[in-house]
């Protein structure tokens, strides 16, 4: 990477990650949840978009809030990438990676917790993180939930 990645840059890649974004200057999300919205926005504004460029437009029942940013774009597109060295370099940026695509993708069910769509090199980050999983199923959910702790939004605050 030709920059230094920071823990809102990394959150924002593991969201954009799983949103299906096609437009390469484009970054966003797709959400019903309020208070991912909100993180979006937030960590957009500190790493520096104008909230003018900021695009919130309602579809059915979810929000697609996104913006153009062509270097972000690119600085996202480097960190998912790199993903997988991230643990090995410093382990707090691979978590808010994690957080975001939990977020994006996660689910907390009583039975368990899952992340959709999770992909070899995503599969990889978590096995370096210490979290194993079997088909999006996280299996050690201890771990799990004590490893992202208030990083994620979706996390219970009764699990912490």
């Amino acid at each position: 990477m030709r920059f230094k990645p920071t823990p809102e840059l990394c959150y924002l890649a593991g969201l954009a990650a799983k949103s299906g974004e096609t437009e390469r200057s484009a970054v966003g999300i797709r959400t019903q949840n309020d208070e991912i919205e909100e993180r979006f926005i937030k960590y957009a504004l500190a790493l520096g978009v104008d909230t003018k460029k900021i695009i919130i437009e309602e579809q059915d029942s979810f929000r697609h809030v996104y913006f153009y940013h062509s270097k972000l774009s690119r600085m996202i597109r480097d960190v998912m990438k790199e993903r997988t060295t991230l643990p090995r370099k410093k382990g707090d940026l691979a978590v808010s990676f994690v957080a975001g695509m939990f977020d994006a993708n996660g689910h907390v069910f009583s039975t368990g917790i899952t992340i959709r769509k999770l992909d070899r090199s995503d599969e990889l980050v978590l096995e370096l993180l210490g979290i194993h999983t079997v088909g999006g199923r996280i299996l050690n959910i201890r771990d799990f939930v004590k490893l992202l702790g208030k990083r994620s939004l979706l996390i219970p605050s009764a699990a912490l």
